[in-house]
This record gives C-alpha cells, structure tokens and sequence, in this order.
C-alpha cells in the first residue's frame, strides 16, 4: 500500500454528525436566550418564595404594630408569629438573608451563600413588595431589574 495517498479532512458523515450535535444544542438554547429568561435554580425559587412570604408578613405586621419589623426575629414565632422558625434563621436552602429597617420602612437581601454553587442570583425588596434580581456576585439593590 502506498503512504503518499493518506486521507486528510474529515468525512461526509462525520460533518453531518457534528452538525447535527450543534443543531440540537442551539434548538435547546435559543428558545431560553430569545426570551431572555434563563432556567432559575431551586434555591433561588424558594429564596424569591421566601422573600414573598416576608414582604407580607411585614405589611401584616406593619398593620397590626403601625411600623415595620426590624429584624426576622421580630417577625417569628417567638414575637409576631407571621414566619415560620426555620426562616428567622439567616441562611435557607443555601441563601442569607439579611433585613434591616430604613428610614422610609425596610431592605431585605437574599444572596447565595457560595456563589454559582448555591446560586448566581441576589435578590432585593423593600416595603413596596418588588422583588429585584442581579445577576452576578453584584448584591442587588431597587435600582435592579425586577424579578420574572
């Protein structure tokens, strides 16, 4: 056999197989990336759920005291009973929270407690009820884009 005729390239099928790989991964992305949505994790859904469930509890409390809650603890079992035990405690599913009052009601903040293994997402609401997102390290703030 002589050697001076090796092939070179790739064949016929082996391009229709790598094309067809590369069909099927864009079929699956662009549906996500036109819309602008990407696939939220489970910690960051319950920590957007959880985040809810205070915002209420503190137009609740707000309407029972004429003010809002300073802390979780003020929120819990223990004071007002409007949250579960399991959430005064600051860390959830793998999220902090943190929530402070201000001078025109109050900040809560979930972020992820390790970034990109907990989540890639911090979350921000305040007595207005709307929840905000920031994609990255970044904390997010009102200044956000509200959450979808």
């Amino acid at each position: 056999m002589d050697m001076r005729y090796r092939q070179r390239g790739f064949s016929l099928v082996e391009i229709f197989v790598v094309t067809a790989i590369v069909g099927v991964i864009v079929a699956l992305a662009v549906p996500a990336l036109r819309n602008g949505h990407v696939k939220v994790s489970g910690g960051e859904t319950m920590a957007v759920r959880e985040m809810q469930l205070i915002v209420r509890a503190q137009t609740q409390y707000r309407a029972r005291f004429g003010k809002y809650a300073a802390s979780l603890d003020e929120l819990g079992p223990r004071a007002a009973a409007l949250i579960p035990a399991n959430l005064v405690s600051p860390e959830k599913e793998g999220y902090l929270f943190a929530m402070v009052r201000t001078r025109t009601g109050y900040a809560l903040l979930a972020s992820p407690r390790i970034y990109v293994f907990d989540g890639r997402r911090t979350f921000y609401a305040n007595q207005d009820g709307v929840i905000h997102e920031s994609r990255g390290e970044r904390p997010a703030s009102s200044d956000s884009p509200v959450f979808r």
